[in-house]
C-alpha cells in the first residue's frame, strides 16, 4: 500500500511539473517562427505556445514566452532558465530589433 500511495505522488509531480513546463500562450502570429539575430543569437516562437532561444552559452528549447506589451518586452522561459527580450522595433516583415539586434525570421 505505502508503494502505491508513493509512485501516486512521485506521477502526480511529474505530471505537474511536465504540464506546468511545456509551452505557454502562442505568441502574436507577427512573431511565430525562427528567428536569427545579427549576432548569432536564436529564437523560435510556435503557434503552440513552445518557445526557446540560445544566446552565448544560454538557451532553453521547450519553454513558453510571455508577452509584457505594456514594457514591449517578452520573456522566454523554463525551469528557472529565462531570458527577457526588449522590443526595440516589432517584426515588419522578416526583420525586427530585439535589445538592439536585428533578428531576421529564417
Amino acid at each position: 500500500m505505502k508503494n502505491t500511495t508513493v509512485l501516486a505522488i512521485i506521477f502526480a509531480l511529474f505530471l505537474g511539473l511536465v504540464l506546468a513546463c511545456g509551452g505557454g500562450k502562442p505568441a502574436p502570429v507577427k512573431y511565430q517562427g525562427n528567428w536569427t539575430g545579427a549576432d548569432g543569437s536564436t529564437l523560435y516562437l510556435n503557434s503552440d505556445g513552445r518557445a526557446g532561444f540560445k544566446i552565448g552559452g544560454k538557451s532553453v528549447d521547450g519553454g513558453g514566452a510571455e508577452f509584457d506589451e505594456a514594457n514591449h518586452t517578452f520573456t522566454i522561459s523554463l525551469m528557472g532558465i529565462s531570458n527577457t527580450f526588449h522590443i526595440d522595433k516589432e517584426p515588419e516583415g522578416s526583420e525586427m530589433t530585439l535589445n538592439g539586434v536585428v533578428y531576421r525570421k529564417n
